[in-house]
């Protein structure tokens, strides 16, 4: 097991902190090991169903990018699979113009394929436990009523 520290370097000349610098720093380090894309999962989403990583990762073999998308048109972007290379060199572009939102790494030629989590993820996640952020102390009360209200019925 290894551990990937944020990019000294970057992180300290940008002076902010971003899920980008994090992904910039893991993906330099997996480009460094010759990986070729990068599922990325946000920290605070514990509740992530197998099946929807599977369906993720199996739709990436034909695709460059695969991000889950709401009907409303919403992204998912910090679940989501990257071209490590592209996605790096994206990255660092928008870092060093001080651009940290994260739709910034998508790349409007990479071959995408965006997967409508109403459709496609909702069969395999019924309550689509997979989305849902755990930020505070009020959010993991919150879900643990709705988890008891459930276990109850």
């Amino acid at each position: 097991m290894g551990f990937v520290l944020d990019d000294k370097l970057i992180s300290k000349n940008i002076g902010v902190h971003s899920p980008m610098i994090g992904l910039y720093s893991a993906f330099k380090e997996l480009l460094d090991l010759g990986y070729q894309k990068a599922l990325t999962v946000s920290c605070d989403m514990p509740l992530i169903k197998k099946s929807v990583v599977e369906l993720l990762i199996k739709e990436s073999i034909y695709y460059d990018c695969i991000i889950p998308k709401w009907k409303n048109g919403f992204l998912e972007p910090l679940f989501a699979v990257y071209p490590i290379k592209e996605a790096l060199f994206r990255i660092e572009y928008f870092l060093n113009r001080g651009a940290f939102k994260l739709i910034n790494i998508i790349d409007k030629n990479w071959k995408i394929k965006y997967i409508i989590i109403e459709d496609q993820i909702q069969p395999l996640d019924n309550d689509l436990v997979s989305f849902i952020n755990i930020n505070n102390l009020t959010d993991l009360e919150e879900l643990t009523k709705k988890y008891n209200k459930n276990k109850k019925n």
